[in-house]
């Protein structure tokens, strides 16, 4: 071989060497591409979304792919992606032979349906398409064409605007091996159940849930074993289910031991309450996912709160001493969700500031339900809603519907459903009183010495459609009429017979003397007063401005000479407005209604005073004339801060005896009513500001409107200037309006009422209604008239309003 040949042969040799060198550094590079690039095409084909892989080598043995992002995130830039895959290594042995495992971490899964970052809608469309397109080759469901999948330490987020679905998973790991088996963990669950936008719902989760099944193919064959450790759910807001463990497991089946062959599921779980250790309660029942078809009952032996205390809510008192035994079935097919269940509870002794000033205790309480749930229509049929206490029973019935659409308060709050529904209560009769005696004395202190016969019952319809307000119904009857009293507390009593009476009221610190420093804001200090002829203040009826008893009817009460104590289409009025407002702020309060509250009960806002309130006005209104009522009301309400009763609020104001009180005068105590303390910006200002003074006139119109006041009074009154008398006022403007913010919640300036709102929403008709004007001594006459009318029926005193 000569030189030359020899040098044209090492040539080659290194050419060799340098290709395969090259070859060698550049495959990984090149091949990641290469894969990349086609894995891109493939899935983006696949799944219909946007595909991104930043990085792809190709090794020995396989591929490795980094950050690959799958999806575009929505149309908000925020949304991020369907899921990003920190690193996906893929074995040659599962692109060649589809064996082997393909192995993935750092995943990030972000699954949005519905909504304006919906970014899973496309993708699911695209995979039914290409389903429906693709031919599947002989044998494709085999084990031996597929490789397995490894996911690990991924992290999951799935919302559904739809449902309102939220669950968070901290930590998923999976193994799917076709052919064999799928194992998943799934560690730190967390899920809501929202209604509307306020994000507010039953609550859902678990420490770990595992599922492990066989497969055929890809395909599960049967039922999976699915194990939950440290599970909760929140069904109701009150209702915290803890600490459940078990399992849900195929069915044995005599025909064969393997699981696979399995038609039904068998729920075997026990949990507590509240994070309670101990297990109060189990569910035990069947599945049938095939036919969407189950059952599963709950029971809650009997046990004692005091296993639970230290979960329990501060309101509920000595839980030992009190025992709950329950049972709740649940059952579903067809799409409706039947469910059911009793509940026992004795000893129950709580409190709540919205229940009762004091601790209700000793309770027995027995519940029953009975209903049907429609999911898809997100409708709940209550067959039987029954609670019982001693002798007294209420049952409702019913529907509650939550129909598609959108409804906003009146404060700018959105429901994001319309609520429909239709409620019947009814008290079975009983005696009166059993129905009293039932009743914990701690809800009702004030009627405890009442002695009745004769029997009580009560049914009491209500339709409400979110959709339309005003069609809403509010109708029954409550017997209360069946009920004669024998016997009354002292207190009572002495109202009746007419008897003095003394008032205890807690009220602010007056304001400092010059020099001084000012009390604390909320200071205050107990003041006694009497309503009756020992007080120097007290103004009989006769002597009481029917120019201020027409004013106050106007804005107050406007039928009050002509109900029993209430009108029923007020409470229908006031429910309608309630639910407009999202919140239960007012309610139907007749003038017999404010001068119990300020008389016998207290000004809390309670179940208990309600209550006791109802029952109070029904037997006075029958007990005592109505010109009583206005004397008793108007010398015990309060008018200003410190200021109680009429004869001294007559005098501080205006510097006169009640008797000489004008129309202007009495619309404007009519104005400062419910808010007297914070409407006393007024006084500090030495007359009314310019839209206090036209709100006054407005109710001065109202009254003339109504005949309560005629032309030539009403002109008079029209051309009158407000000017309040400032020689009880010892501080001036300025120390006046700090001495109202300190004692009041809401800061001066005071903004009156809207004043193109109705004056009130009575719809009885005013006296007068036929819309003449009615002179002040005909006025006379038919509150005479309307007086003698309700007396009549009472045995009671006549009398009229002085000239």
């Amino acid at each position: 071989m000569g030189v030359r040949a020899w040098l044209l042969e090492r040539k080659a040799r290194l050419a060799v060497l340098v290709g395969l060198l090259i070859a060698g550094v550049a495959y990984p590079f090149i091949g990641g591409t290469i894969a990349a690039r086609m894995a891109v095409a493939r899935i983006q084909e696949r799944l219909g979304t946007p595909v991104r892989i930043d990085r792809a080598r190709a090794g020995l043995l396989g591929l490795t792919f980094r950050d690959v992002d799958i999806g575009d995130g929505g149309t908000p830039a925020t949304a991020g992606p369907l899921g990003h895959l920190g690193r996906v290594r893929v074995p040659f042995a599962a692109l060649l032979f589809r064996r082997g495992v393909i192995d993935i971490d750092g995943v990030t899964v972000n699954v949005r349906r519905g909504g304006p970052t919906d970014n899973v809608t496309n993708v699911l469309a695209a995979l039914r398409r290409h389903k429906s397109a693709a031919v599947q080759p002989q044998g494709e469901s085999e084990s031996g064409r597929l490789p397995g999948v490894a996911i690990r330490d991924a992290r999951v987020t799935l919302q559904d605007a739809a449902t309102g679905l939220t669950v968070e998973i901290e930590r998923l790991g999976l193994l799917f091996l076709p052919g064999d088996r799928l194992d998943a963990r799934v560690e730190k669950i967390d899920g809501v159940l929202a209604f509307g936008t306020s994000g507010r719902g039953p609550r859902f989760g678990a420490q770990a849930i595992t599922v492990v099944g066989p497969l055929q193919g890809t395909r599960p064959r049967g039922y999976p074993t699915l194990t939950v450790t440290g599970g909760f759910a929140t069904p109701l807001p009150n209702l915290s289910l803890t600490g459940i463990h078990g399992q849900i497991h195929p069915a044995s089946t005599p025909a064969s031991s393997d699981p696979a062959q399995a038609k039904q599921l068998v729920v075997d779980l026990d949990g507590s309450y509240g994070g309670a250790r101990e297990t109060l309660w189990t569910a035990r029942g069947g599945l049938d996912p095939g036919a969407h078809e189950g059952q599963v009952s709950l029971r809650a032996e009997r046990f004692s709160l005091g296993e639970i205390a230290d979960v329990l809510p501060k309101t509920i008192l000595s839980p030992k001493h009190t025992n709950v035994d329950a049972a709740f079935d649940v059952s579903w097919a067809e799409g409706a969700v039947r469910f059911g269940g009793d509940m026992q509870v004795s000893g129950l002794s709580f409190e709540h500031a919205g229940l009762a000033s004091e601790p209700v205790r000793g309770v027995d309480l027995t519940l029953i339900l009975r209903g049907t749930a429609f999911p898809a229509s997100r409708r709940v049929a209550i067959d039987r809603l029954e609670a019982r206490i001693a002798d007294l029973q209420g049952k409702l019935s019913g529907f509650v519907e939550l129909a598609p659409g959108n409804f906003t308060f009146a404060d700018g709050n959105k429901l994001g459903f319309l609520p429909r529904m239709e409620l019947t209560l009814q008290v079975p009769p009983l005696p009166c009183a059993k129905a009293l005696a039932s009743l914990p004395p701690a809800l009702v202190p004030r009627l405890q010495g009442f002695g009745l016969q004769g029997l009580f019952g009560a049914e009491i319809t209500a339709r409400v459609d979110y959709a339309d307000l005003e069609a809403l119904e509010l109708k029954g009857k409550v017997a209360i009429d069946g009920c004669k009293v024998l016997s009354t507390p002292p207190a009572v009593k002495a109202l009746v017979a007419g008897e003095s009476i003394t008032q205890s009221v807690e009220v602010p610190l007056p304001p400092p003397a010059r020099g001084t420093n000012a009390p604390a804001p909320g200071d205050t200090e107990e003041m006694q007063f009497i309503v009756g002829p020992e007080n120097p203040d007290f103004v009989p009826y006769e002597q009481i401005s029917p120019n201020l008893i027409a004013a106050i009817m106007t804005t107050e009460d406007n039928g009050f000479f002509k109900h029993r104590g209430w009108v029923t289409s007020e409470f229908r009025t006031a429910l309608k407005r309630n639910l407009q407002r999202g919140g239960f702020r007012g309610g139907a309060s007749s003038i017999t209604m404010q001068m119990v509250k300020n008389v016998l009960l207290s000004q809390e806002k309670t179940l208990s005073r309600k209550l006791q309130e109802l029952f109070l006005v029904w037997y006075l209104e029958h007990e005592i004339p109505k010109e009583r009522i206005l004397e008793l009301y108007f010398n015990a309400i309060e008018f200003g801060p410190r200021i109680y009763g009429i004869g001294s609020a007559a005098r501080h104001y205006f510097g006169k005896n009640a008797s000489d009180l004008t129309p202007l005068e009495g619309a404007f105590f009519s104005s400062i009513l419910p808010s007297p303390k914070r409407r006393y910006i007024q006084y500090c200002h030495g007359t009314p500001t310019p839209q206090w003074d036209r709100y006054v006139r407005r109710i001065l119109a109202k009254m003339h409107e109504r005949g309560r006041i005629d032309d030539e009074t009403y002109a008079a009154a029209g051309a009158q200037k407000l000017v309040f008398d400032r020689r009880e006022a010892g501080f001036n403007e300025r120390q006046c309006l700090d001495w109202v913010k300190r004692i009041t919640a809401r800061p001066e300036p005071e903004t009156p009422p809207d004043i193109d709102a109705p004056i009130d929403a009575d719809t009885d008709g005013a006296d007068g209604a036929d819309g003449g004007p009615i002179p002040v001594g005909r006025l006379r006459k038919l509150f005479a008239k309307d007086a003698r009318r309700s007396a009549g029926a009472r045995g009671g005193r006549i009398t009229t309003p002085h000239p």
